[in-house]
């Protein structure tokens, strides 16, 4: 007794680390009843974190019972509890799960899901997987026992499923009854969430499991399930779940208070093959070899590889060549087929991955498809809609069209049908109006082709793209097409209407959210004649405003035009008639009127009608000639220029501005023509740029440019620099030929906007339907959009020789260098060229490792060059030529690395940031641990990333390595990703940051500065605009 009156003196938590098993017994007991009552932020918590581990590990098993109920009220209640996640779970599953005791099993499982249930269920995941490799059977079926636990209750979205699908094969050929038990219970859980895409991964088990599977899978309910237990985030789902249980009992529909289970790709669930060390050695020798033999047994050999469902990333470009030489030049049929079926298991073997091949192949399969037998056609179409599957139709849009001008009537049918399939697969989004007019353009040329199946095929694509698209953005392009064919296209929209409803998931525009369009409708009105313009008029304007008109008295016209100002500031806008009233105003004198008073009321007049009355175009044209007459005039040109904007409001910038620049250079006075500049300048500014006609206006300019007098050039200089501010760097290029005094000047006005962003519209339909937001998202997306498409442009394909090429890659410098040179030569003699450059990405990226660093910058320049030159096409060059600069980052030479980041900053000014972001290159850049590269990389999303309003999810898989850089060794990447973390932080939200940080060994102290810096700048950033 006099031992046990020693320990019962012990604090509670000296009691725990006791010798002796009963004090120890005796401490786990009290440490139940502290735990139940104290606050979840009391500093008593802290006493326990180093020891909890040592309750579940207890050696008495009489002791280690009663630790288990301490340890789990210790995770519900402690708010430091997510931090003793690792080191309690090695315990619970070594020195629990081995125990006979079934009571302490179950607290050990418990303990499991409270650690879930607090966020930490990756961590739980991982050691419950780790224990399925220990020796002692009774250890591996309680892992799997709570792992269906975990997913039963949490479901999918929260237990990963991958890594469980990857082990179960492994758990079924298990010599122990009650884990390959264990495991088929799993498999069951797991097809109760995933359905048939846990059938490709189980192929390979036991034919008698097999079968008892497929017995047990029928059974599960065809309900979908929903997880009964929540995350400490989840708490407001779970209290509208409880809620709505108790109101609608155990058969209640509760689909609106869980989600339901996400559908989960099969191909994410494997695992990635690599096949490149796998061909054959002599692979490339026998697909050259003159015998169709030897090449048939290269392609099956790499068929065979091909087939496995997921590929691992690799560079393929020497492969994805040898197959383009076969479909496009092999006179074999039969090898033809084969390189097809090759190149389509390629394409559904790395899907995004295969995206950098994609350009190079569609033109080889679509010029093939000139090949009649089925068997041929059939493996090319399904060559062609796997490669679609990881590239975007934006990318393939310049090789559509150009072989929608091809002779071969099979070529242009199997190309519309190809395009039809690609237009189901896609959204509005993907679909806009920019991609959409230059196809529906090319297809209606072939509605009208002598041959019936290609004239079937467009009609196809065309109902199909009105399915997608709407028919409100297809029914303009149909508008010459003749009743019969419109009918057509109507009757097949509604068909693939039907079709899309019966298959799930493939609704394309019919379920996909997408910014409404701005609504502006055009007031339509014929012309009047002068004698209908007086009757119309006389009947809403006093008799003695009408009469005194044309008074030769000036004081009369002016108390007659103050009258008429009256009456049409108070005219009820539907009985004013617009047309009639602006005619009246040219009445004589009309618009010659000598008295400045009696001609700014005129021009008022004008004003109030167009911003009050249904202003037609027909009634702005009867009064636009004469308001540029008074733009230059000191005492009327304000009221003129009043007068315009009113009229841009009711008719659109677009259209007034194209008529009042034509009218003005059609004139002789050169005030007139500067003024009518300058106002256009300040009217973009207040309008937008959307809509604008930029052809017509940049040879205006040319234009006002050439002339003679100074205040037209400058005007013309200045309205440049707004432009600018739309355009960006690519409005430059209009003007390259001109004299190099001239281009100084354009060069200075356009260093002044420099950093400047356009200011939102206040004026017009785009203010009112968010066009500016719009227009901002558009820029993101990349570049200059549609402003770059009025380049003329050369397809440089023919000139990138194979001689060219095999220079490039030459094992002399010398002759790499050459190479070099030529390509760099054709760029330059072409300007501005398509997007479609034959093996020039593939052969420059080569370039970017050269061990000879002079040819590396020479590389990096014509990147340069070729951004200028291709625009934003350049886009669907990022993942094959534009992500490997990032590695050039890498480089130890400072000027290698500025060339680098030079090159790289000249493809976003054309692509946007938003392709960058996409799939998982950048992040697997981002892993790479050379600190010369995470410094400029991270550097360089720091000053990109905070102008996007918003950014892809694949943002998140950078993430980890961004973390895994706050530990880096080097301080400088130690500081860059301090800096650049708050941007990822405002993009993707706290929640999923304070996820991801879980395995940061720094995570406690470094986590709260990191919110204190994101709310530091947040608060900055709304300081700075109230000041």
């Amino acid at each position: 007794m006099g031992d046990d009156s020693d320990w019962m003196k012990l604090p509670v938590d000296q009691k725990c680390e006791h010798k002796v098993w009963k004090a120890r017994l005796n401490g786990y007991e009290e440490a139940l009843k502290l735990f139940q009552r104290i606050d979840d932020k009391s500093p008593e918590w802290a006493k326990y974190q180093g020891i909890i581990k040592n309750f579940v590990t207890d050696s008495n098993s009489v002791a280690q019972l009663k630790g288990l109920e301490a340890v789990l009220a210790f995770v519900e209640n402690a708010h430091m509890a997510s931090r003793t996640v690792g080191e309690v779970l090695s315990g619970v599953v070594c020195k629990v799960f081995n125990q006979p005791k079934a009571r302490a099993k179950e607290l050990a499982s418990d303990i499991c899901l409270m650690y879930i249930e607090i966020e930490k269920a990756d961590i739980v995941q991982e050691e419950l997987i780790k224990g399925l490799e220990n020796k002692n059977p009774k250890v591996v079926v309680a892992c799997v026992e709570t792992i269906r636990r975990a997913l039963c209750e949490f479901g999918s979205k929260t237990v990963t499923l991958k890594p469980i699908v990857k082990v179960l094969p492994k758990l079924f050929e298990s010599r122990e009854r009650a884990v390959r038990h264990e495991a088929k219970l799993l498999a069951v859980e797991v097809y109760r969430w995933i359905r048939d895409s846990l059938r490709p991964p189980l192929q390979n088990i036991n034919s008698v499991q097999l079968k008892e599977l497929e017995e047990e899978w029928v059974k599960v309910p065809s309900s979908a399930p929903r997880q009964s237990r929540f995350l400490r985030s989840q708490q407001d789902l779970r209290a509208k779940f409880e809620e709505q249980q108790a109101v609608a009992g155990s058969d209640g529909d509760w689909e609106d208070v869980a989600d339901s289970a996400p559908q989960v790709d099969p191909y994410e669930l494997q695992d990635p093959v690599e096949i490149l060390s796998k061909l054959p050695k002599d692979f490339f020798v026998k697909i050259e070899a003159k015998k169709w033999q030897e090449r048939k047994e290269a392609l099956e050999a790499l068929e065979i590889l091909a087939k496995h469902p997921k590929l691992d990333n690799g560079d393929y470009g020497d492969v994805v060549r040898a197959l383009k030489r076969v479909i496009g030049k092999d006179t074999n049929v039969i090898l033809v087929s084969l390189a097809a079926k090759c190149l389509a298991g390629l394409a559904l073997g790395l899907r995004k991955n295969f995206g950098t091949y994609a350009g190079n192949v569609v033109p080889t399969i679509l010029d093939k498809f000139k090949e009649k037998k089925p068997a041929v056609v059939q493996s090319l179409q399904e060559a062609i809609d796997a490669v679609f599957l990881t590239t975007t139709l934006q990318n393939l849009s310049e090789d559509m069209l150009a072989v929608m001008d091809n002779k071969n009537p099979s070529i242009k049918q199997q190309a519309s049908l190809f395009l039809t399939r690609s237009i189901r697969l896609s959204t509005p989004s993907t679909l806009p109006k920019s991609l959409l007019k230059p196809l529906c353009a090319a297809l209606l040329k072939q509605v009208n082709d002598p041959a019936p199946e290609v004239r079937d095929a467009a009609i196809k694509a065309l109902g199909t793209a009105m399915k997608v698209a709407g028919e409100k953005a297809v029914n303009p392009f149909l508008a010459d097409l003749d009743k019969l064919k419109v009918d057509k296209v109507r009757c097949v929209c509604v068909c693939v209407c039907i079709q899309l409803k019966s298959e799930p998931g493939t609704e394309g525009g019919t379920g996909a959210k997408s910014k409404k369009p701005a609504e502006t409708k055009e007031i339509v009105e014929t012309e009047l004649s002068v004698e209908v313009c007086d009757e119309l008029a006389a009947a809403v304007l006093p008799a003695s405003c009408v009469k005194m008109l044309d008074s030769s008295n000036w004081k009369e016209r002016l108390a007659s035009m103050e009258e008429f100002y009256q009456v049409a500031e108070q005219m009820d806008i539907s009985v004013m008639p617009c047309q009639a009233l602006v005619r009246m105003l040219a009445k004589k004198p009309g618009w010659k009127e000598t008295n400045f008073q009696v001609m700014q009321l005129k021009l008022q007049v004008v004003a109030v009608v167009a911003q009050r009355g249904r202003f037609s175009t027909t009634s702005a044209s009867v009064v636009l000639d004469a308001l540029v007459e008074k733009m230059g005039d000191v005492k009327c040109g304000g009221k003129a220029k009043d007068a315009l904007t009113a009229i841009g409001e009711a008719c659109s910038l677009s259209w007034i501005a194209e008529q009042v620049v034509s009218l003005a250079f059609a004139q002789k006075n050169p005030k007139n023509q500067a003024e009518t500049l300058n106002w256009l300048a300040n009217a973009m500014k207040e309008f937008g740029f959307t809509g604008i006609n930029v052809k017509a206006f940049i040879n205006h300019v040319k234009t006002a440019l050439g002339v003679s007098n100074p205040a037209i050039r400058a005007a013309a200089i200045s309205l440049l620099g707004v432009m600018y501010l739309y355009m960006g760097a690519s409005l430059r290029m209009f003007f390259e030929d001109e004299k190099a005094a001239l281009l100084a000047q354009i060069d200075a006005e356009f260093e002044k906007m420099q950093g400047q962003t356009p200011p939102a519209p206040t004026r017009g339909s785009i203010k009112r339907t968010g066009g500016q937001e719009e227009g901002e998202e558009a820029k993101e997306e990349g570049g200059a959009g549609d402003i770059m498409d009025l380049l003329p442009r050369t397809d440089i394909s023919d000139k990138i020789t194979e001689d060219m090429v095999s220079k490039v890659g030459d094992k002399n410098w010398k002759i790499r260098k050459e190479g070099l040179n030529e390509v760099a030569a054709v760029l330059s003699e072409a300007k501005f060229i398509k997007p479609s450059v034959g093996d020039l990405p593939i052969t420059l990226k080569g370039r970017l490792s050269d061990s000879n660093k002079i040819l590396v910058q020479q590389t990096l320049s014509i990147m340069q060059q070729m951004a200028i030159a291709m625009g934003p096409a350049l886009k669907q060059h990022v993942k094959t030529l534009g992500i490997p600069v990032i590695t050039v980052l890498g480089d130890i030479k400072n000027t290698v690395r500025a060339a680098g980041m030079a090159t790289l900053n000249s493809w976003v000014e054309q692509t946007g940031m938003k392709v960058w972001l996409e799939g998982e290159e950048l992040s697997e850049e981002l892993k790479r641990e050379n600190p010369f590269l995470r410094q400029e990389l991270l550097g360089w999303l720091a000053v990109h990333l905070p102008t996007m309003r918003s950014v892809p999810s694949d943002l998140m898989l950078c993430v980890p390595p961004l973390l895994g850089c706050l530990e880096d060794r080097n301080v400088d990447v130690r500081k860059r990703a301090q800096d650049v973390l708050p941007v990822f932080m405002m993009h993707l939200g706290f929640d999923k940051m304070n996820k991801a940080t879980g395995k940061l060994k720094i995570r406690c102290i470094l986590f709260p500065l990191i919110i204190l810096d994101v709310f530091t700048t947040c608060l900055e950033s709304i300081c700075g605009k109230f000041n």
